[in-house]
C-alpha cells in the first residue's frame, strides 16, 4: 500500500477536470473498505496513529468504519486523509458522514476539505467554540454546505481527525458533493482521474469466445471522456478472418455491433475513430470465437441450489440402458449410479469415455463437459438410480501440504481420497503425488499451479512470469491462478491486466485471477474484470477471497457475511455482466492457531461459521448461476476443520442441499459450554485459587496466535497464573449443557507473559495442566500438545514475538457437566504463565 500511496502523492499536481454528475461522490472508498489490508484503501494516516484504528464491520449496515480513539489520557493529533481531489475555489460543495460518538470532546476536530499546506479547512468540525459534532450520539447522518475557499494549484484532500481529544468519534460513509454548477463542471481527481476518463472500448457482452452464431452480435462499453461531442466519432472494428469491416457512429455506454458474416475465429480489433480526421483513439486488439448454441430441453431439470441442478435422475431398469441428458452451460457435471453393485457397473458418456466402472471409488465422477445433449449408456446396475448434476466448479488450495502444527494427521494422498475427492473439481497450488498424477486426469479432475503476480514491475512483467511459469509448461498443470491482485490498487490491476492482454496463451490452458475487495474504480476495474473473464478463451475466472472473520455474535456475523459476501457479488454483477457465472467465491478454512487463524473467537464454532457461509452462497439469489467455490487455506485447518470443509463441499455443491449440513451434527454458533476464554478484562464465570490475576498486551494475539486479518484487540486479554512455593494457582469452570455419548474438544493457549512483554522468542512446554472431571472420558489418541518452536516459515516471525503452546483435548461426555481446572502445579518456580483462546466445541469425530 506504501507505493501506491506514493505514486498518488506523487501525481497530486496533474488534475484532470471532468464534470461530475449531481450526487456523484468525490471520495474515493467513502464506506471504508479494507479487506485483507490493515487500513481502507485510498486513506493514509497521519499523526499520532495509536490513536485511530480500522474496524472491519459495526457499522451503519454493517459497514466498517475509523474510529478515533486516545489510547490514553488525551489524544495527541491524528488523521486519516485522503489526497488528490480536484476542486474549484469559490463554488458550493456538501460534505456528509455518518457518526457515532462516545463522551467525545475535542477543541479541534472534523470531516473537512483541506487546502494545499492545510492552512485552511471547512466542513463538519469542532472549531471556534462550536461544537458541531455531539459528545455522544448513535449513529447519526451529518452534513454541511460551503464555499471553497482557495487552495495552491487548485489541490486539496479530505481529512477526518481530531487533536487534544479525549472519548470516542466513529466515522464512515464520508461523502463529498458538487453543487453549484461550477463545481459540477471543475470537480474530478488526479492521476487516478486521468486513468478513468481514458476514452476506451471494452467487451461487454457476450463472452468473446461465445458469440452467437445466430445473431453474431457483440456489444463494447464505451468508458471515458471524450475531446468535443460524442457524435463525431465512429466505432471502427476488423477481424483476422474477414475483409469486411465494420464502422458505426459511437454511442456513449453501450455499443451494439454485427460481425460481418464470414467472421469465424481468430483476431478482432475494435477502435474509437474520429470521423472528420480519421485518426484511431486507443485501438484494443482481442481475439474471439463464433459459436453455435444446440438448443438444449431443460423442461426436466430441477434446481437444487445455487451450486447444483439436478439434468438426471432415472432407475436403471435394465441390463444396458441408455439415457440422455442435456446441460445449459460448458462445466462440470457430477455422476453417480446409486442402490447398485458397484463391481458391475460401467458408465459411458457420449460413447467415447468410460466415467465408472469397477475401479471408481464410490461409483462416481465429475468431469467437464461442453453444452447440449449428451448420452450416458449404463450396464450392470439394473434396480439402481443413475444421476446427474450440473455443478459449479468446487475448488481447494492446496492438497498434500501438513498444517504446520505437526501434532494434526497427515493430509495426504489417502487423506486427500478419502474426503476431498468426493468433493471437489480443482486443486490448486500444493503437491500431488507423482504416481497419482495420471489418476488425477484420467478422473476428470484439474490441477492448477499458483503464481505470484504481485508486485508487477510493469506490464510486460506478468506476461514473463506466465510463460516461463509450470503451470503453463508442465503437462501435468491444467494452468494456474496468479496470486493475488486488489481493487483500490489501481496502478497495479492496470500492469495486471494489460500483461494478461499481452499473454498469448498457445496451449490454452486456464488462467484464474485471485483478487481481494470489491470494484470501485471507473473503467479500471471494469477492464480487469472483462479481461480476467476472457482469458484462456473466456474460461477465466476471478477467484474472490473471501475470508471470513468470526463475530462476537450470530447476528452480528450474518451482517458481516452480507457486507462482506453478498454486497461484494452485487458489486461485482454492477460492473461486468453476468460476472457471478465466471466468478469463486472462495472462503478461508484456516484456524489454526498460531500458524494462522480466522477463528478469532473462542466462543464460536467454526465450523458452523463456515456453514453459514456456504449456506448462505447456496440460498441467496444474488449468487444464482455462481461459477466456482471452494476453500483457501486448508493446510492452515486443524484436521477436524479441515475434513469439516471437504464435507460442506460435498453437502452444498455436490449433493446440491439447502440446508445447513450443522444442524444433522447440533452445531450452532456459540455453544455456550464455557464463557470469558479469552479472560477479557476480568475473571467473569472462572473460580481461582493462588495467584492469579488478568492482563493485557496488544498486539499479543495477532503476532504470537496469528489471529488473522484485523482482530481488532480480541484476544490481546488473558489470565496470568504465577508459581510460588506456598500454592498451586489455578483457574475452574464448569462446562454445561454437554450431551452424553457426544465428543467435545477442549482447546487453550499457554504462553510465559514476560516473554510476550519481552517480546522474547524461548520455545518450550509450559507447565499449564488441564484436569477434567470423571464426566470425561478422555481420547488420547486425538489429544494433544503442541509446542509452537518455528524459526522460519510464512507466518512464523523470526523475531520479537514469544510462542505458544496450544493443547487440544477431546472427549466424550459422560454427563452433562464436566469440570474443567486448569493448573501451574507444573510451572517452574516464579513463571508467569498466561492463558487464553480457551473453548470448548462439539467435536466431529472422523466416521
Amino acid at each position: 500500500m506504501k507505493k501506491l500511496f506514493s505514486v498518488i502523492l506523487l501525481l497530486t499536481t496533474a488534475f484532470v477536470f471532468a464534470e461530475v454528475k449531481p450526487g456523484e461522490n468525490l471520495i474515493l472508498n467513502p464506506d471504508l473498505e479494507a479487506d485483507q489490508l490493515p487500513f481502507p484503501t485510498f486513506w493514509i494516516s497521519q499523526g499520532a496513529r495509536q490513536n485511530i484504528s480500522y474496524i472491519s464491520a459495526g457499522g451503519p449496515g454493517g459497514k466498517g468504519f475509523l474510529r478515533l480513539t486516545p489510547k490514553s489520557g488525551i489524544g495527541e493529533e491524528v488523521s486519516a486523509r485522503q489526497y488528490g481531489i480536484a476542486l474549484k475555489a469559490g463554488e458550493k460543495y456538501k460534505i456528509s458522514a455518518m457518526v457515532r460518538t462516545n463522551n467525545f470532546n475535542s477543541p479541534n476536530a472534523g470531516i473537512c476539505i483541506v487546502n494545499n499546506g492545510w492552512n485552511n479547512d471547512i466542513g463538519i468540525s469542532n472549531k471556534r467554540g462550536n461544537a458541531t459534532i455531539p459528545a455522544n450520539t448513535d449513529w447519526k447522518y451529518l452534513e454541511r454546505e460551503f464555499t471553497l475557499m482557495p487552495s495552491n494549484n487548485n489541490t486539496y484532500f479530505v481529512a477526518l481527525f481530531a487533536s487534544r481529544f479525549t472519548g470516542t468519534l466513529d466515522i464512515t460513509e464520508i461523502k463529498l458533493e458538487a453543487i453549484s454548477e461550477g463545481a459540477l463542471k471543475n470537480s474530478g481527481l488526479s492521476a487516478i482521474g486521468r486513468m478513468v476518463v481514458k476514452p476506451t472500448l471494452i467487451p461487454w457482452t457476450p463472452l468473446l469466445h461465445a458469440i452467437d452464431e445466430a445473431n453474431r452480435e457483440m456489444t463494447f462499453k464505451f468508458f471515458g471522456k471524450l475531446a468535443g461531442d460524442v457524435k463525431e466519432y465512429d466505432i471502427a472494428l476488423t477481424t483476422s478472418d474477414s475483409t469486411t469491416a465494420v464502422r458505426q457512429p459511437l454511442v456513449y455506454n453501450e455499443n451494439k455491433v454485427v460481425l460481418p458474416k464470414d467472421a469465424k475465429s481468430g483476431s478482432l480489433k475494435v477502435a474509437i475513430v474520429q470521423r472528420s480526421t480519421g485518426k484511431q483513439i486507443n485501438e484494443v486488439e482481442f481475439t474471439f470465437d463464433v459459436v453455435s448454441f444446440p438448443k438444449v430441453d431443460a423442461s426436466t431439470h430441477k434446481r437444487l441450489n445455487n451450486f447444483a441442478t439436478e439434468v438426471l435422475n432415472k432407475p436403471v431398469e435394465g441390463n444396458i440402458q441408455n439415457f440422455t441428458f442435456g446441460t445449459t452451460k460448458n462445466g462440470w457435471v457430477f455422476f453417480a449410479v446409486k442402490n447398485a453393485d458397484p463391481t458391475a457397473i460401467k458408465v459411458v458418456l457420449d460413447g467415447v469415455e468410460t466415467i465408472i466402472d469397477a475401479e471408481t471409488p464410490r461409483a462416481e465422477a465429475f468431469r467437464e463437459i461442453g453444452i447440449g445433449e449428451h448420452t450416458l449408456a449404463v450396464s450392470g446396475a439394473k434396480g439402481g438410480t443413475v444421476i446427474a448434476h450440473a455443478i459449479c466448479d468446487v475448488f481447494n488450495y492446496c492438497p498434500g501440504s501438513n498444517s504446520g502444527v505437526s501434532t494434526n494427521p497427515p493430509y495426504n494422498w489417502d487423506f486427500q481420497m478419502k474426503y476431498g475427492m468426493p468433493a471437489i473439481t480443482t486443486q490448486n497450488g500444493g503437491s500431488i503425488p507423482v504416481d497419482k498424477r495420471d489418476w488425477l486426469h484420467k478422473h476428470g479432475y484439474k490441477w492448477l499451479a499458483n503464481l505470484a503476480s504481485t508486485n508487477l514491475k510493469d506490464e510486460h512483467d506478468l506476461t514473463e512470469r506466465l510463460e516461463k511459469c509450470g503451470g503453463m509448461n508442465q503437462p501435468f498443470y491444467d494452468g494456474v491462478t496468479c496470486d493475488e491482485q486488489f481493487f483500490g490498487q489501481p496502478f497495479m490491476i492496470q500492469l495486471y491486466t494489460a500483461g494478461l492482454k499481452a499473454f498469448k496463451n498457445p496451449q490454452n490452458k486456464l488462467i484464474f485471477t485471485w483478487i481481494a475487495g470489491k470494484p470501485g474504480m471507473q473503467l479500471i476495474d471494469h477492464d480487469f474484470m472483462a479481461t480476467s473473464i476472457n482469458a484462456s478463451k473466456s474460461r477465466g475466472k476471478l477467484i474472490y477471497e473471501a475470508y471470513c472473520r468470526t463475530k462476537a455474535s450470530q447476528k452480528e456475523a450474518q451482517e458481516y457475511l452480507e457486507t462482506y459476501v453478498t454486497d461484494t457479488i452485487k458489486r461485482f454483477k454492477l460492473f461486468y455482466p453476468n460476472a457471478e457465472k465466471s466468478t469463486g467465491i472462495i472462503f478461508g478454512d484456516f484456524n489454526q492457531v498460531p500458524i494462522l487463524s480466522l477463528a478469532h473467537h473462542p466462543e464460536v464454532d467454526y465450523k458452523y461459521y463456515l456453514d453459514m457461509q456456504l449456506n448462505l452462497v447456496a440460498n441467496n439469489p444474488n449468487f444464482k448461476d455462481i461459477g466456482c467455490t471452494g476453500y483457501w487455506g486448508s493446510y492452515y485447518a486443524d484436521h477436524e476443520l479441515h475434513r469439516w470443509a471437504y464435507m460442506l463441499l460435498r453437502h452444498y455443491c455436490v449433493e446440491g442441499n439447502t440446508t445447513m449440513l450443522s444442524d444433522k451434527y447440533g452445531f450452532s454458533y456459540m455453544p455456550n459450554h464455557v464463557v470469558n476464554g479469552d479472560f477479557r478484562g476480568n475473571l467473569d464465570g472462572w473460580t481461582v485459587k493462588g495467584n492469579v490475576t488478568t492482563d493485557k498486551f496488544q498486539g499479543f494475539a495477532s503476532s504470537s496466535q496469528n489471529r488473522w486479518g484485523g482482530n481488532n484487540g480480541i484476544g490481546d486479554t488473558f489470565a496470568v497464573l504465577t508459581k510460588n512455593d506456598a500454592v498451586v494457582s489455578s483457574v475452574t469452570q464448569n462446562a454445561v449443557n454437554l450431551v452424553p455419548g457426544k465428543a467435545y474438544c477442549l482447546q487453550f493457549a499457554t504462553f510465559d507473559v514476560d516473554d510476550v512483554k519481552a517480546k522474547r522468542i524461548n520455545p518450550r512446554k509450559f507447565g499449564i495442566t488441564a484436569h477434567l472431571s470423571e464426566g470425561a472420558d478422555i481420547q488420547d489418541k486425538l489429544s494433544w500438545h503442541f509446542v509452537d518452536k518455528r524459526e522460519k516459515g510464512r507466518y512464523a516471525y523470526n523475531n520479537g514475538v514469544a510462542r505458544i503452546n496450544l493443547v487440544h483435548i477431546v472427549f466424550i461426555a459422560k454427563s452433562n457437566t464436566v469440570t474443567i481446572t486448569l493448573d501451574n502445579a507444573a510451572a517452574l518456580k516464579g513463571e508467569k504463565l498466561g492463558i487464553n483462546y480457551l473453548s470448548l466445541n462439539p467435536f466431529l469425530m472422523e466416521e
